[in-house]
């Protein structure tokens, strides 16, 4: 059948042509913001930031084992003229109790508290943030988890310094070091492309998620919004969902510089797959637009891949010029999209002195679609298990 003949081969070169545009714009429009960010500051064409406002750095140890002196001192000993440190500890050894009291000891601005034994019904990590909060002498807040790790001596400085009268949130990116096993690698890849997302709404004026282990935020948000009262219900959220609500484009800024970037092992432990599944659960309660935005990305993504394969069954058999033409314009849409994808995200894990992905990124963007469908279905069946109300009653 002649290729300007056949409606199915018309459709597909149609549907191909309007998902390769809309991934255009994803990659080059979206996700490439970032990237243009990082450009300006090596260029200096980004504002010049001088603030140095008190910090309090909160920082909760849950229930997990900790290196407390690697995962403090890089903290306690930044380069910033005044900040405070406060664990707010919560299942924690006697061993690591003592460490802590060390470190109390050497560290005059290290400070600790406790949230109460057999907490039910509330989640242990909101509550401990809580506590930390409150116990909080200044007005700007500076978070971390106990997974990661601070590159520089500088992160403070970096992230509170775009504190100002109407800035009054910071979200940092935090990234992992990928492994040697293929299943490692996509696990860095799927963590890096969620916080890539996230800082990219974010430079585009629409701010909808932050990532705990890397954010600050004043104080007198959390007083106005009554603190995690919203989403209390939910073990999750006390990072994203408490952005989501109080974020807008006007009241957030973006930090980027690779000193400021914290690392984290989402290998251990099973952390990320635990995030996949928080993350599942807390989307459904994100504001409507960007949600829509990234669900209409994997979309586009699917179905582009879909018209490629359908133009190259109708186009290759055939031997009329007109019917190369089809599986050509598939090969070139393909190619293009392959070599953005590969630029952009590369060239930005490198402005943040993380290791490439390399043509890795070509199977990983592939299955990504199919493993977030797993995790969407697995979060339904335990969804029971996200609310507080059966906490420690498993």
């Amino acid at each position: 059948m002649a290729f300007n003949t056949n409606t199915l081969e018309i459709v597909s070169l149609v549907v191909l042509i309007l998902c390769f545009t809309a991934q255009m714009l994803y990659y080059w429009v979206v996700l490439a913001k970032p990237l243009y960010y990082v450009k300006n500051i090596a260029r200096k064409k980004s504002e010049n930031l001088t603030a140095q406002p008190p910090v309090s750095v909160i920082i909760p140890l849950i229930d997990s084992q900790h290196d407390l002196s690697r995962l403090l001192s890089p903290v306690l000993e930044q380069e910033y003229p005044k900040f405070e440190v406060i664990v707010v500890t919560g299942g924690i050894s006697d061993e690591e109790e003592e460490i802590l009291t060390r470190l109390k000891n050497r560290y005059s601005n290290l400070y600790s508290t406790r949230i109460p034994v057999n907490t039910k019904n509330l989640s242990r990590q909101k509550l401990a943030i809580t506590l930390g909060i409150k116990a909080a002498k200044y007005n700007k807040l500076l978070f971390t988890e106990h997974d990661s790790s601070i590159r520089s001596e500088h992160w403070i400085s970096f992230m509170a310094r775009h504190f100002s009268d109407k800035k009054t949130i910071v979200l940092g990116f935090s990234a992992s070091e990928p492994g040697q096993s293929f299943w490692s690698k996509y696990k860095s890849y799927d963590y890096f492309f969620s916080n890539l997302q996230m800082i990219s709404f974010a430079l585009l004026k629409h701010p909808y998620s932050g990532n705990g282990r890397n954010m600050a935020y004043s104080k007198d948000h959390f007083i106005e919004h009554k603190g995690f009262i919203k989403h209390l219900a939910l073990q999750q959220g006390e990072d994203d969902l408490f952005i989501n609500e109080i974020a807008s484009g006007e009241n957030t800024a973006v930090e980027l510089s690779d000193q400021s970037v914290t690392m984290t092992d989402i290998n251990e432990s099973d952390i990320w797959k635990r995030q996949k599944i928080d993350r599942m659960l807390t989307k459904h309660f994100y504001k409507w637009g960007p949600g829509a935005f990234w669900r209409s990305e994997i979309y586009t993504r699917i179905i582009f891949f879909s018209a490629v394969i359908i133009c190259f069954i109708y186009g290759l058999p055939y031997t009329s010029s007109r019917d190369f033409l089809l599986a050509g314009i598939a090969l070139f849409f393909l190619i293009v999209r392959l070599f953005s994808q590969l630029f952009i995200i590369n060239k930005i894990v490198e402005r943040l002195r993380l290791k490439k992905f390399y043509l890795a990124i070509i199977p990983f963007d592939v299955l990504q679609p199919f493993i977030d469908l797993y995790f969407y279905i697995y979060q339904i069946l335990t969804k029971k298990d996200n609310y507080t109300y059966r906490y420690e009653k498993r």
